[in-house]
């Protein structure tokens, strides 16, 4: 037995489904904004990105009264060909609340994945928990040949 739906009716569902899809978004709201709404998250790519300023490209700033927790870090690095199969990429911290003063407190190391017109390129992704202070500062090493991607978010500070 063959039945055949008809369009009226199928239209009609497809405009109750909607209709109780947007009641359901309204009634129970999505993700971290309903459970921690404190967080703001973020995603910088860096140097000059959200939280570094245009002035010193390579210095980025946590902003004041927010804490900065990084979950995710990635980037390439450009360097002219060699047999070098990896290079280190550092992360420079400044943060008093740490006792942290310009040391390279985190190293990354990217590897090459591809040669390209005497031109090699290495990455690197890698999660990271770092949780930096109001007014802490961090660079990367081998930005002048490269980019950093952060992602994560900003909670207030207390």
């Amino acid at each position: 037995m063959n039945r055949t739906i008809p369009p009226s009716t199928v239209a009609l569902n497809r405009r109750k489904l909607g209709t109780c899809c947007l009641y359901a978004l309204a009634l129970f709201p999505l993700g971290a904004h309903a459970v921690e709404p404190e967080k703001m998250p973020i995603y910088t790519n860096t140097p000059g990105g959200l939280l570094c300023g245009s002035s010193n490209l390579n210095q980025c700033v946590v902003p004041a009264k927010k804490r900065l927790i990084t979950e995710f870090i990635s980037g390439y690095v450009f360097q002219p060909s060699s047999s070098q199969t990896d290079v280190s990429v550092s992360m420079t911290i400044t943060d008093a609340k740490l006792g942290l003063n310009g040391v390279s407190f985190h190293t990354f190391h990217a590897t090459k994945t591809n040669t390209s017109g005497g031109t090699d390129v290495f990455t690197f992704a890698t999660p990271a928990r770092i949780m930096l202070n109001p007014g802490a500062t961090f660079y990367f090493s081998q930005v002048a040949a490269s980019g950093i991607a952060i992602s994560g978010y900003l909670v207030p500070s207390q």
